[in-house]
């Protein structure tokens, strides 16, 4: 799962966050202050003294938030109410940011996969994907896919069969 690496209290109880997969986002808190737990946190000198703890955002006062809340929250996704909405949201960012990264748009993208922009849309939420897929995904990017096995500590790169 995807820790959080840096947090930083702004101004409107909003918290700028640095991510474990390299992405970045500003979480809007207000939302959650009318949350029983998160009450304490309505003081602004309070919520500037938040921390990254063990790869989640606490407080002194003994408030936290998951990062799973706080990702969703900084890319815009829906907040997840299960580990399986957690997976999907770090997918679909990771594949979105991936293409980011490579400067195309998804009509850019699904042209070259021979696909419409609704299929690409539903490829880069989905949970599981068919290593075949993920490489022309990577490939319509300019890019290559390598996968890596790690086992007992060493890195394994896998190849190709055929």
């Amino acid at each position: 799962m995807i820790r959080v690496r840096e947090v930083e209290a702004k101004p409107g109880h909003k918290l700028a966050l640095r991510f474990s997969d390299g992405t970045h986002g500003v979480a809007d808190m207000t939302g959650l202050l009318d949350e029983t737990p998160f009450a304490p946190l309505r003081d602004a000198g309070a919520f500037g003294e938040v921390f990254v703890e063990h790869g989640a955002v606490e407080w002194p006062c003994g408030v936290g938030v998951a990062s799973e809340t706080l990702y969703a929250l900084a890319h815009g996704l829906a907040r997840p109410r299960t580990l399986d909405d957690a997976r999907a949201n770090e997918r679909e960012v990771s594949l979105r940011e991936l293409r980011k990264l490579a400067g195309a748009t998804q009509l850019e993208v699904s042209a070259a996969m021979g696909m419409d922009q609704g299929q690409l849309s539903r490829f880069e939420r989905q949970d599981d994907s068919l290593v075949s897929t993920l490489r022309r995904y990577v490939e319509a990017l300019g890019g290559e896919l390598e996968i890596t096995a790690v086992v007992g500590g060493k890195r394994i790169p896998l190849r190709r069969a055929g």
